[in-house]
């Protein structure tokens, strides 16, 4: 646009170096050294007010899915007004405020440059500092504008008033949206003007009365179609006094958080800039944390996080040596490793499972010893420097300390050591344990441990227990017990630990806030408080994540919850509906997942998929939330009230970003193949792909509730229960019989083909292969004939056989 002007400067000339550029999405023109841009965008240009907002990424998606082609794009943004001025529109940049406030605020750069005000960093040019001080000042001498009859902001004498003795005050955007006021800028596009060249003296302005402009010579321009700063459409003086007339007040000190109600504290959540305050405060609080090994709660007297990632451990679980310092053991490990003060030493990262350093807790040392040096000798020091044994490796302190098969040693410095030479095979290269899945994550990669539970039997394996990473086992909300330093598996978790047992929990925190049996959303909580429950919101939506995982189990055998009972409560005294039970058989249950989408659910907090900048994560994952909690075999019979507190505290996890969750970047990988696809169609079920939408993305319908329209998807718990039938499995049986016989009938062909051939030889390989084919077929029927499904009860003494042969 050749008639485009600067908005800050008000100057329509380019110099190479200092070109004008349009904001992609409000249109707003400004010369790159006036609003500090260093380098002309390659691509897109937003301005920092569309950025702020998220305009930009509005404006990105709608190109990409075709909706800016044609008209210029309509661009709904939230009103931003300067803290100098009344004009809604132009070239903002952020105030620095010296409190906490709700919203951010906004300044012209022009009316920060001509009050000379700085920028608090002259490399990024994003933020200007405070201006209280400057509008209290402005404030305080009770002037106003001569043009818009108000004192909003910060105001400018006109230039007459020491020849003339003009007592008049003026804004610098109403001077220049009159056009009959005569504004001196201090630069142009090409720097600082020369006071001598110039007719006035810089960064003055004089009211319509001392200007030499005649009101008649003004030609008006059309103004821009987005309202942006390029408008050249002169105002007059009722349209600017009715413009600061509609300017809002003063905003109101924030309530304090302990004082703030139901409806205040949604409303104190839905700005951008409270909420970065609010998981500020509740992250770094010990109140409700637990401690990343044992899960005990922390003492808030005692217990610190580190001072550079945030993990929260007790010194006494894997840092005795750590003492009063706040930095824990990985982040020590990995300044070392920066030092390079150890040889032969890798980038700390567990190497007995593939969780991220931030979700899997601290980190320690680890050791392993060959059974002989001899073989070591003959492969080399190369060969020796680049196995487990020659390395400085790592382990998660959960990883080591849970695994039966290492140990746990104090090195010189009295940090514990995991000693895993008796499970690293003897090539130092991998675990004993590598030929077996991890029952979570199907990766064979890694130290893995068996579920404790006695008779314990693997979904599809005959004798063999469930075999788990801990770290895995810990993020899905298996049993890690911290007494027993067992893990168990899903079908053998505790009560207490189960998914709704995890919600009781938090309802109980909750509840004890107010010391009621009945919720009060609209009560005052304090930083405690909201500190308890987010944290325990975290922990639930965690477990939540793994749900692409463990929503069969789930569907085939419930889970071991049990009612909690109050001090002097029988439960053979009460009803079902007193103990909140509520049936369920695997059929209902599978139904119930299909229609709150539960695995598709867990398989978008896994990736962020509500992240997605094709829309606002909100709605789409509060929709969700709702569906799931509603379930009343999976959370049991709960109020709408209690619904409503889930829903907003496990929305308030997912928007946190926090590491421990385990979402996103900081997601455990898994396998590609097995059961962590689809048998249906072989797609994966970690992730929703292509062809099954976003849960929650589609409103749902009055016939079906909180629940959206049924969505087709491939779980396999969807068509189990009719491949579990005895008649399918008869069938199937016989299917196997009929393809054993085909073939033995076609090797008994070739078996022919080779007699005739080389006469007796053949003869009798084809007895003997005749032999050895009928007892491996014996062999196999008796295997079929041993196994027992695991809800048997004679399943305990076939399992102790089992692990016995395995010794």
């Amino acid at each position: 646009d050749m008639d485009a002007v600067c908005d800050v400067c008000h100057d329509g000339e380019v110099t190479p170096e200092n070109q004008i550029i349009f904001c992609d999405a409000c249109n707003v023109a400004v010369h790159q050294r006036c609003y500090g841009i260093d380098a002309i965008p390659t691509g897109a240009y937003f301005c920092r007010t569309c950025t702020h907002f998220n305009i930009d990424k509005e404006v990105s998606a709608a190109r990409r899915r075709g909706l800016g082609q044609g008209p210029p794009l309509k661009i709904t943004r939230p009103t931003v007004v300067c803290e100098l001025c009344p004009r809604r529109q132009g070239a903002f940049v952020e105030v620095q405020t010296a409190a906490p406030a709700r919203k951010a605020r906004w300044v012209h750069v022009g009316c920060a440059k001509w009050q000379g005000m700085n920028y608090v960093d002259n490399q990024k040019k994003d933020k200007i500092e405070d201006l209280t001080t400057l509008k209290n000042y402005f404030k305080d001498q009770g002037n106003t504008c001569c043009l818009c009859k108000s004192g909003i902001g910060a105001l400018h004498p006109c230039r007459a008033h020491e020849s003339h003795g003009c007592t008049k005050w003026l804004h610098l955007t109403c001077a220049r949206s009159l056009g009959q006021c005569s504004v001196q800028h201090g630069e142009n596009c090409e720097g600082f003007y020369d006071v001598d060249a110039i007719d006035h003296p810089p960064w003055t302005l004089a009211c319509p009365e001392h200007s030499e402009i005649d009101p008649e010579s003004l030609e008006e321009k059309e103004e821009d179609e987005e309202g942006g700063g390029n408008a050249t459409t002169f105002l007059t003086v009722e349209q600017l006094e009715a413009i600061a007339a509609s300017y809002p007040p003063e905003p109101v000190p924030p309530k304090p958080f302990n004082r703030m109600g139901g409806p205040e504290r949604k409303e104190y959540w839905s700005d951008p800039d409270n909420l970065a305050e609010f998981f500020e405060n509740v992250t770094t609080s010990l109140e409700g944390a637990k401690c990343a090994l044992c899960e005990m709660p922390a003492d808030p007297a005692i217990d610190k996080r580190c001072d550079v990632c945030g993990v929260l451990s007790h010194a006494d679980c894997a840092d005795p040596a750590r003492g009063e310092g706040a930095t824990c053991l990985t982040c020590r490990h990995v300044r070392e490793n920066e030092d390079g003060g150890a040889r032969n030493r890798e980038e700390p990262r567990c190497h007995m499972c593939a969780h991220p350093n931030a979700s899997g807790g601290p980190l320690l040392r680890t050791q392993a010893k060959p059974i002989s040096m001899k073989v070591w000798k003959q492969k080399g020091a190369v060969a020796f420097q680049k196995s487990f044994f020659g390395k400085d490796k790592f382990c998660h302190a959960l990883c080591g300390m849970w695994n039966p098969a290492c140990e746990t040693v104090n090195n010189e410095n009295e940090e514990p050591v995991i000693d895993c030479t008796n499970i690293v095979m003897a090539d130092g290269r991998s675990h004993v344990s590598h030929q077996h899945r991890c029952n979570l994550c199907g990766l064979c990669a890694g130290a893995k441990v068996d579920c404790a539970e006695p008779g314990c039997v693997a979904p599809g394996r005959k004798r063999r227990p469930a075999k788990f990473h801990v770290t895995c086992a810990r993020q899905a909300g298996l049993e890690v017990s911290a007494d027993t330093m067992l893990v168990k598996c899903f079908r053998h978790t505790a009560c207490d630990l189960v998914f709704r047992a995890r919600l009781e929990d938090m309802r109980e925190i909750e509840l004890n806030r107010h010391a009621s049996k009945t919720f009060k959303a609209s009560s005052s909580m304090t930083w405690g408080h909201a500190a308890s429950l987010f944290h325990a919101a975290v922990n639930v939506l965690r477990t939540l994540g793994w749900a692409w995982r463990w929503a069969e189990w789930w569907v085939e055998g419930g889970d071991n919850w049990e009612p909690l009972l109050e001090p002097g409560q029988r439960e053979e005294d009460m009803t079902e509906e007193e103990l909140r039970i509520v049936r369920s058989t695997p059929s209902s249950r599978a139904e119930d997942a299909r229609r709150c989408r539960l695995s598709a659910f867990g398989a978008a907090l896994r990736n962020r998929d509500y992240d997605r900048e094709e829309g606002d994560d909100r709605e789409p994952l509060e929709r969700a939330l709702t569906a799931v909690i509603s379930t009343r075999s999976l959370v049991g019979p709960l109020r709408k009230k209690e619904v409503e507190f889930f829903v907003t505290w496990l929305a308030l996890a997912y928007r946190s970003r926090s590491p421990v969750l385990g979402f996103g970047e900081d997601r455990a990988p898994v396998a590609r193949d097995g059961f962590c696809v689809h048998r249906g169609d072989g797609s994966p079920k970690y992730e929703l792909g292509p062809n099954r939408p976003l849960p929650g993305k589609v409103p749902p319908d009055q016939e079906r509730g909180v629940f959206e329209p049924q969505v087709d998807e491939p779980d396999d718990f969807l068509t189990s229960l009719e491949s579990a039938s005895p008649s399918r499995k008869k069938k199937k049986k016989r299917m196997k019989k009929r393809k054993r016989d085909e073939d033995d009938s076609e090797e008994d062909l070739l078996l022919d083909q080779l007699e005739v051939e080389y006469g007796r030889e053949g003869s009798d390989w084809k007895s003997k292969k005749k032999r050895k084919t009928k007892k491996k077929r014996r062999t196999d029927e008796d295997d079929d004939n041993d196994y027992v499904p695991p809800n048997q009860s004679d399943v305990v003494e076939d399992a102790a056989e089992g692990a016995d042969f395995e010794k």
